[in-house]
This record gives C-alpha cells, structure tokens and sequence, in this order.
C-alpha cells in the first residue's frame, strides 16, 4: 500500500492530566519537566499576589501560579496542594526558563485526539484560559501558557521597582 492509499491517521497528543482543586488541567506533557512533592520545596518569600508566590528549586528563583485563584474560580484559600509541576517556559518575550503550578494529586499520561475532547458550556472568559473542555467526566483547562507566562514576567518587574 502507497502512502497515497493509507487511510488518514488521526493525531493523537500525549497530555497530562493534572489535578487543581475543583478542576484539572490539561497540558502537553513535553511542558512538563518534573513533579516535585512540595515538602521539599523551599519557601523563598511570602506571596506577591493571591495568584503568585516564589520558592526556590534547583538553586533559582522560581515562580509558582496558583492557575484556579488567577482564573478567581470559587476555592478555599488554603488547601492541600501536595505537589508541585514544574513547566518548561514557552513563550520567548517573557523569558521565563520554569514556573510551577501547585497540585492535588499525581498528574496522570493520558493520549487525546480531538475527538476525545467536548467543549464545556462554562464561559469563563479569562485571557489566562483557551477554553474548558471535558475529559471523561472531568473538567479540564486549557490556559494560555503564552499570556500566564507574560503575567508572570509582569508580576516580578512590579515587584521589583516597589
């Protein structure tokens, strides 16, 4: 068979599936670099912002979002993220090499095509989120690592010049 005559191949991505507090998010799982328990991870200073904190792994400063608080989701002020996910910065202009966002749980591998997703009906109409979408009986983000990094960038050089 030619590779003119083979059926189309549908495109899978392989994503984590990471556990916030009342959602999960979905991310590529090339985006994330390491899933620390957060015990071992050392508080650098108190918290910039309800969203931002900073803390420090491997020796630099590293920010981490708290992604529910920034999308001002209805959740308790404290609650037991036990692990933190280390993302790989993405968007060149804001120059951020990692940042962390807290987590409930294990993130699990999952594979998705696009049939596999479903739109939610949930209008969150946040710059920080592409959109909500169903996995499974799961409601899933998808932020805009793009404008979250960009925030973050902004958050630090406030901080900086206070």
């Amino acid at each position: 068979m030619s590779d003119m005559e083979k059926p189309a191949q549908a495109q899978f991505v392989h994503c984590m599936l990471i556990p916030l507090q009342k959602h999960y998010l979905l991310l590529p799982n090339s985006t994330i670099t390491e899933v620390l328990p957060k015990a071992t991870i050392k508080q650098a200073a108190t918290k910039m912002t309800p969203w931002l904190e900073w803390v420090e792994w491997q020796l630099i400063k590293l920010a981490v979002v708290d992604l529910e608080t920034l999308l001002k989701q209805n959740i308790e002020t404290l609650y037991p993220a036990n692990k933190l996910c280390i993302i790989e910065g993405i968007n060149a202009d804001a120059d951020i090499g990692f940042y962390a966002i807290p987590c409930t749980g294990s993130p699990q591998l999952i594979t998705l095509n696009a049939s596999a997703l479903k739109m939610t009906h949930d209008q969150n109409n946040s710059d920080y989120l592409y959109c909500q979408i169903k996995v499974g009986n799961k409601v899933a983000f998808i932020p805009n690592l793009d404008t979250l990094e960009i925030a973050i960038k902004n958050a630090n050089l406030s901080a900086k010049n206070d």
